[in-house]
């Protein structure tokens, strides 16, 4: 029994490879997915936002939130965005972050806005003075200019890098595991057609991984090198190497899946295409034998093979 399994296995071994890298794939672009959702998953961030110490307008910064007791110590506040969620750590406890002295947090990427963390990091820079010309008076006013740092983070999170491809891809890798486990498993029926459908969708999921992962490198490094040069150095980005090792590892994994199935798949038809050339070799050279004219025994063979 232990002989026939080994071979079962030695015999299905590309395709069993193809479900454990199709497997790894799957939980790699789950936790990519759930990524800053909560705490538990703050680790796997797209990108990382803070105050430059080093910036000579830090310690106007800081100035600025020691001006009320509550916003004080703001400055060393850490902002993590991911796919679905934005944490935020080092809060100062004197804020009394969610009702409570928690210093860590994570919110939905649409509703962080909702909290009044999103108004206090708002800082002002200065002001622009500008002139309004009525047909009676002429009044001066200046309008502010703000900076909000956890704004910065969520529009990373909602306009730049957008869940929706990961999606699909989790969806259509379940799919295909489900699929190559279907044509693993011996005697069952529409085994061809299932199998030929596994060769349109793995280049179609290598294709769509591929396109996210693009996006997704392009708008994390956009990030890494506008933000800190258009808000005059004041914030620092860091770009997630965890997040960036689980996308290119997981679209390695698919595309080395499509590999072995378009091989598995050229190698049977190679397989079969030799046999036919086999039976049409011994059809020319001995056509009267073949067809079993001279003996019962080539008479009965043919039989047994129609």
């Amino acid at each position: 029994m232990s002989i026939t399994a080994l071979w079962f296995c030695v015999k299905r071994m590309p395709r069993i490879l193809a479900l454990i890298f199709n497997l790894i794939t799957i939980f790699l672009t789950i936790f990519l997915l759930v990524g800053c959702y909560n705490m538990a998953n703050q680790a796997t961030f797209l990108t990382r936002y803070e105050f430059d110490q080093s910036s000579p307008f830090y310690s106007v910064i800081k100035s600025s939130f020691a001006a009320g007791n509550k916003t004080t110590g703001l400055e060393k506040v850490v902002i993590k965005s991911g796919y679905m969620g934005i944490c935020l750590e080092d809060v100062p406890r004197v804020y009394n972050f969610q009702g409570q002295e928690a210093t860590e947090a994570c919110f939905s990427r649409k509703s962080v806005s909702n909290n009044s963390l999103f108004t206090d990091l708002s800082i002002e820079l200065f002001n622009i003075p500008s002139t309004s010309n009525n047909k009676s008076t002429s009044n001066k006013s200046s309008t502010p200019v703000k900076l909000n740092i956890l704004q910065l983070a969520q529009m990373t999170s909602v306009n730049v890098v957008h869940p929706y491809i990961l999606m699909a891809t989790i969806i259509l890798t379940i799919i295909l595991f489900l699929l190559i486990l279907y044509a693993i498993v011996p005697s069952l029926p529409f085994k061809i057609y299932l199998s030929r459908f596994t060769l349109i969708l793995s280049p179609v999921l290598v294709l769509i991984w591929g396109l996210g992962s693009i996006w997704a490198h392009v708008g994390i490094r956009a990030s890494y090198k506008f933000i800190p040069a258009a808000s005059m150095g004041i914030i620092k980005v860091h770009k997630g190497k965890k997040s960036a090792t689980m996308t290119w590892f997981s679209f390695a994994f698919l595309l080395i899946d499509c590999i072995i199935l378009w091989a598995l798949y050229l190698r049977d038809r190679k397989n079969l295409d030799e046999e036919i050339d086999k039976v049409n070799a011994t059809k020319n050279s001995n056509p009267y034998d073949y067809y079993g004219g001279s003996s019962s025994s080539n008479s009965s063979s043919l039989h047994s093979k129609v």
